[in-house]
């Protein structure tokens, strides 16, 4: 079976209806102890705001403040559990009193992770007879799991990818990297997001469980 090794990057994203008060959060945060991107007042109203990196809006310990101005969209990214949402709720709550209430304002929210896995090789027991076609019989290597009711257009969806990296596939150890991408209400995805270690690696188990892979 796969196990998880570690989390390599978390992301929670919020998609905003309508531009939220960038300027106004970044000043905000600067006082509370934040590397934040260069906002400077125009003369005829607005801000220009020039960012720390591309699309790195505040920097808080190992956590980022991203912000895609096509897409609208808020994303607080980093690899620390236990930081990562009390950045994500001080960002919301200063938002709230800038006058951009998540509450009224995001369409949406995503989690975003990425993470290391290795164990036996993820495939299913009963193999695929091709020899007569091929000269070899095939493994089928489930790769991606969805929510059975789900639809990745709309604001509730569940896609976890495990992908072998094929380099190891020969090896006693498989190497997997595993991405997911869930959509849905702000209060479940902080819980999965508090408790993703344990998420991740039941979920793994269920799956091989439910599905007789040879691990």
């Amino acid at each position: 079976m796969a196990v998880v090794e570690g989390i390599e990057s978390i992301g929670l994203l919020s998609v905003w209806m309508l531009e939220p008060r960038l300027p106004e959060l970044l000043l905000e945060l600067r006082k509370r102890g934040y590397a934040t991107a260069r906002v400077r007042p125009k003369s005829l109203g607005g801000y220009d705001i020039t960012f720390i990196e591309p699309n790195v809006a505040a920097i808080k310990g190992s956590t980022y403040v991203l912000y895609n101005p096509g897409r609208r969209t808020i994303t607080i990214e980093g690899s620390n559990v236990n930081e990562l949402p009390l950045v994500f709720s001080e960002v919301e709550e200063i938002l709230k009193n800038v006058g951009s209430d998540p509450a009224k304002g995001v369409l949406f929210y995503e989690l975003q992770v990425k993470a290391r896995a290795s164990g036996g090789r993820w495939a299913l027991k009963k193999t695929v007879k091709a020899g007569d076609l091929l000269g070899l019989d095939l493994l089928a290597v489930p790769v991606s799991f969805v929510s059975v009711e789900g639809d990745p257009n709309s604001t509730k969806w569940f896609h976890l990818d495990v992908r072998p990296l094929w380099t190891s596939w020969s090896d006693e150890k498989v190497h997997y990297e595993v991405v997911l991408v869930y959509r849905d209400s702000r209060e479940r995805l902080l819980n999965v997001l508090r408790n993703i270690d344990k998420v991740l690696k039941d979920v793994l188990e269920r799956v091989n469980n439910a599905l007789e892979i040879n691990a």
